[in-house]
């Protein structure tokens, strides 16, 4: 199929977005726009529209342990990114595969699903409190936004961005953590990098665009493509922030979808 000496490899854990935007389906053309082979054990189905969630049937619990068992016994991805998850049990499952099988730069995206008309609530609340638990020790990096980040140190709301990094990193238990900035209402997006020897800034202005649908789902993926690549966390979280704003830019005028669109991610 392929000669595995020659093409890095990415193991995408996520739900299925249908709109193409999100989800595994941006997980596999991110990837592909890297030249890394991506292969996936999809989590949930959903049915979305106008980057709200309209229906999510979870994948059982054995068909996400043997999509994992499944890809290990037949190689061992170079990098691992995973998405959104449907239950803690999930979670557990997750976990379990990923240290059984000794998976490596695992970069995790904290994702808090709401359906439509639901709040930030009971379960939604368990499984992200699952993730934090089970996922964040073992991984490589963390990529939360605010809302995600105030989650995980229990503030209700965000202080200042150096005192808030110290906080986060510390009560993530993860050896990294990336502050996403794509919600401010600055000019500017700021992303911070935060681990135990120093903390990086990396800074764009802002797109005018309203194509962003996926955004979250494709700066995190390409992260893992270029930690999948060899390259050190800073230089592959430049090179993925890079890759996100050449998305944005590169789909303004892209016109697929009656409000929010996806990013431009055909090539790199």
């Amino acid at each position: 199929m392929y000669r595995r000496d020659t093409v890095s490899t990415l193991l995408a854990i996520a739900g299925s977005d249908n709109t193409g935007g999100a989800g595994i389906q941006a997980d596999i053309k991110t990837a592909s726009a890297f030249g890394v082979f991506a292969s996936s054990a999809v989590t949930a189905l959903t049915a979305q529209k106008e980057n709200v969630i309209c229906g999510l049937t979870p994948v059982s619990l054995d068909m996400i342990a043997l999509q994992i068992d499944t890809l290990f016994q037949s190689f061992t991805p170079d990098a691992v990114k995973i998405g959104m998850i449907p239950s803690p049990e999930a979670v557990a499952i997750i976990a379990e595969k990923l240290t059984e099988y000794g998976a490596r730069n695992i970069v995790v995206d904290p994702i808090i699903v709401s359906l439509e008309g639901e709040n930030l609530k009971g379960k939604n609340l368990e499984i992200f409190q699952a993730i934090k638990e089970r996922l964040f020790p073992i991984s490589t990096l963390v990529t939360p936004n605010f809302e995600e980040a105030l989650a995980i140190t229990g503030l209700e709301k965000l202080e200042s961005a150096k005192d808030f990094g110290k906080i986060l990193y510390e009560k993530s238990g993860a050896p990294a953590v990336l502050l996403k900035g794509g919600d401010s209402k600055s000019e500017y997006c700021t992303d911070i990098l935060f681990t135990d020897e120093d903390t990086r800034m990396f800074r764009q202005s802002k797109i005018n665009a309203s194509n962003t649908h996926g955004t979250g789902s494709v700066f995190s993926t390409a992260i893992a493509c270029g930690l999948a690549k060899g390259f050190l966390l800073s230089k592959a979280v430049r090179m993925a922030k890079d890759y996100v704003s050449f998305a944005i830019q590169k789909g303004v005028d892209m016109r697929l979808s009656f409000g929010n669109g996806p990013l431009y991610l055909f090539d790199n």
